[in-house]
């Protein structure tokens, strides 16, 4: 099976009991579900020490939230150094809220194998639901259609190739969470490699708490992220334009323009309106001066 020569990782920080079902939906149908904790409460390990029963899962324990680039290179790194992964050539990357179908894996690589440049492919991504906008519970998967290419997509779901990850780097520490999927990108894009997403497979995904709003007879979707998330967007953003505007001008200006619509959308639905500018302005101030890591 396609699925055996992919392994894993999980980042969970303060889970509810929804992970173990998860977790569960994916170690199913690859090699090895690494889980790494950044210093849940008592509450929540309980339910990751179900899932550390599970023949194919591994808990990696931190006893503080390190950041999700450290926890994600922890993955990596034990795959990379596990004798029984040796086999593996895929590494794919999820969030604690992420589930997938029991023919997920199955779905993604038997699209790359079909393709024709596989040496350029470093990234494959499935096409993402919203699952707190998401009603009936199906996943309308595309049929047919062949693999679209992407400047960046989000971590949770993608299967990168072990060889580019060796090839690149890992993801950005520094970076603490938020936009270290799209610096991973661009990097790989860098070295001459391709992202792209399988159109006909889908994922259940939550970006924020997301709610819909009508504005000008449009709807638009309001993330909620709290004020210490956008501290992190805003400044790791605008790291992120600095090194690869030479580069990724199009995508820049492609994110700014969204970032925008973003902004202005904060400032017509959501809450706590003035200390998430606060924010924002402290990671233009920090961006500018230089400041990385934990906020």
């Amino acid at each position: 099976m396609l699925g055996d020569t992919v392994a894993s990782i999980m980042v969970t920080y303060n889970p509810d009991s929804d992970v173990v079902e998860n977790a569960k939906s994916i170690v199913q149908s690859c090699a090895k579900l690494i889980i790494i904790d950044n210093g849940s409460n008592p509450d929540s390990k309980v339910y990751l020490q179900e899932l550390e029963k599970e023949q194919k899962t591994t808990i990696i324990w931190n006893k503080e939230n390190v950041g999700l680039g450290r926890a994600l290179n922890q993955g990596i790194q034990f795959i990379l150094n596990a004798e029984e992964l040796r086999h593996v050539k895929w590494i794919a990357t999820f969030d604690q809220d992420s589930t997938v179908q029991a023919d997920y894996f199955e779905k993604m690589l038997q699209s790359y194998e079909s393709f024709s440049e596989k040496e350029a492919v470093a990234i494959l991504a499935p096409s993402w639901i919203e699952q707190k906008l998401e009603t009936d519970g199906a996943l309308p998967g595309k049929q047919n259609l062949e693999l679209q290419e992407q400047r960046t997509v989000i971590t949770s779901g993608s299967l990168m190739k072990k060889v580019a990850f060796q090839k690149i780097g890992f993801f950005e520490e520094d970076y603490f969470i938020d936009f270290l999927d799209h610096e991973l990108c661009l990097r790989a894009r860098s070295h001459g490699y391709k992202i792209f997403i399988v159109p006909q497979v889908t994922m259940l995904h939550n970006l924020g708490n997301t709610q819909e709003h009508a504005l000008l007879g449009s709807r638009v979707k309001a993330t909620n992220h709290n004020y210490i998330r956008r501290y992190y967007i805003t400044r790791n953003r605008l790291y992120t334009y600095k090194k690869y505007f030479r580069t990724e001008q199009e995508w820049i200006k492609e994110d700014f323009i969204a970032t925008a619509k973003e902004f202005i959308i904060i400032l017509l639905f959501e809450q706590n309106r003035l200390k998430k500018l606060g924010s924002m302005t402290r990671g233009v101030w920090d961006a500018l001066r230089g400041k990385k890591g934990a906020l």
